[in-house]
C-alpha cells in the first residue's frame, strides 16, 4: 500500500538582479535524512498549527491556509526572512505549482509550490543547520549546471527553474496566467541515461497533460541515489 503523503509547502524566492530575474536556492546539509546536498527552494511540512497562525491575505480557494502559512514560516526559519509583521503577510505569494512524490517512495510529500518577489531591504540568509550554502541564481544557469551534473536539483526545482527561465524580470510573474496540475512524475532508464517524465510524455500518457518539456535528464546524483529513484518511481 502507497504511503500516504505529508503535507508541504515551499517558497520560490525570486528578485531582479543585475542580469536579470534571480532566484534563490539553498544547499542541503549532506548529513539530513532527506535531499542531502541538493540544491532547495526553502520549504519544509506543515505544521497542525499552521491552521491557526496569525496571518493576513491569501487565496485559500484552491490551496488550504495551512500550507500558505507553512511556506512563509518556513522561510523565515530556513532563510530568516519573514513576509510580514505580527502577522505573515500571505498576500505576497503566489500559487506556482503542485508536486506529489511518486506512490513507491516510502517518504512521500503533496507540496505546493509558492512564488515570492524579494522587495528592497530584503536579503536571505541560511540556517547553518539543514543549509550550508545559499545563492543566486539566473533559473537558466542553474538548469545548465543541473544538466551538466555541477549542480544536484530535485525535478521539481528543475520544472519550475525552467519555467522561471522564459522571464527575464520579476514584472508580470505575479499576474502570470498558470494551469496548476498536480505532478506525481515517473522515471526512465534509457541506456545510460535516467530521465524524468511528466504527464503527457510520450511514455507517460495522461488525460491532464502538462506543458512541454515533459523530459529532462537526472545527473549528479550518486548511481545508488539514481538506483532508489528509478526503483520507487
Amino acid at each position: 500500500m502507497a504511503a500516504v503523503p505529508r503535507p508541504a509547502a515551499t517558497v520560490i524566492l525570486v528578485r531582479d538582479g543585475e542580469a536579470g530575474l534571480e532566484v534563490w536556492l539553498m544547499e542541503r546539509n549532506r548529513s539530513v535524512g532527506f535531499m542531502a546536498s541538493a540544491w532547495v527552494f526553502p520549504g519544509g511540512r506543515v505544521d497542525p498549527e499552521d491552521a491557526e497562525r496569525p496571518a493576513v491575505g491569501g487565496d485559500f480557494s484552491k490551496v488550504p491556509r495551512a500550507f500558505w502559512v507553512a511556506a512563509v514560516r518556513e522561510l523565515e526559519e530556513e532563510a530568516k526572512l519573514r513576509l510580514g509583521g505580527d502577522a505573515y503577510d500571505l498576500g505576497r505569494l503566489r500559487h506556482w505549482a503542485h508536486w506529489i512524490t511518486p506512490e513507491a517512495e516510502v517518504r512521500r510529500y503533496d507540496t505546493h509550490f509558492f512564488l515570492a518577489l524579494l522587495q528592497p531591504g530584503e536579503e536571505p540568509e541560511i540556517d547553518g543547520g539543514e543549509a550550508v550554502d545559499g545563492r543566486w541564481f539566473r533559473p537558466a544557469d542553474a538548469v545548465e549546471q543541473s544538466f551538466a551534473g555541477r549542480l544536484l536539483l530535485a525535478p521539481p526545482t528543475v520544472r519550475c527553474l525552467q519555467e522561471l527561465a522564459a522571464w527575464q524580470h520579476s514584472s508580470g510573474l505575479q499576474q502570470a496566467e498558470r494551469r496548476i496540475l498536480p505532478i506525481c512524475p515517473r522515471f526512465l532508464i534509457d541506456g545510460e541515461e535516467v530521465f524524468v517524465l511528466l504527464p503527457g510524455d510520450p511514455a507517460f500518457p495522461a488525460e491532464q497533460a502538462v506543458e512541454p518539456p515533459t523530459r529532462f535528464p537526472i545527473r549528479g546524483w550518486s548511481n545508488e541515489a539514481l538506483k532508489a529513484l528509478v526503483s520507487r518511481g
